[in-house]
């Protein structure tokens, strides 16, 4: 490590301090990268943070369409109740005429005695 340090002062110092120069340009170089590096994170951050709120509105828009989905699930459900009951209640009721136009053609079958004046 020691002999690093020396090589390193020792180009700083030689060719008529053209090794300063190369620093302050090298430093210039990074202090540059530094700053795009942090501009691209802040455009990243922010891209994150549009990308979250994109993802909490489709969130809640799955939410409402699955809400309206078992809405309309219960809709179909009760709908298919009442038909349902519509059908057995349409049953007993033609059974019902039946019984009765039964009985109506027994006694129009049944042998009357003619009443005359």
């Amino acid at each position: 490590m020691d002999k690093l340090a020396l090589e390193a002062a020792r180009l700083l110092f030689s060719h008529d301090g053209a090794g300063w120069v190369v620093a302050v340009l090298l430093g210039l170089a990074c202090l540059h990268l530094h700053r795009e590096t942090v501009r691209a994170q802040e455009a990243r951050i922010g891209d994150t943070g549009a990308t979250a709120t994109a993802l909490e509105r489709a969130s809640h828009t799955n939410a409402a369409v699955a809400a309206a989905l078992e809405s309309r699930t219960r809709v179909l459900e009760d709908l298919s109740r009442l038909v349902s009951e519509m059908a057995r209640g349409v049953e007993r009721g033609d059974e019902r005429t039946r019984e009765k136009l039964d009985a109506i053609l027994r006694r129009l079958g049944e042998e009357r005695p003619v009443i005359r004046s």
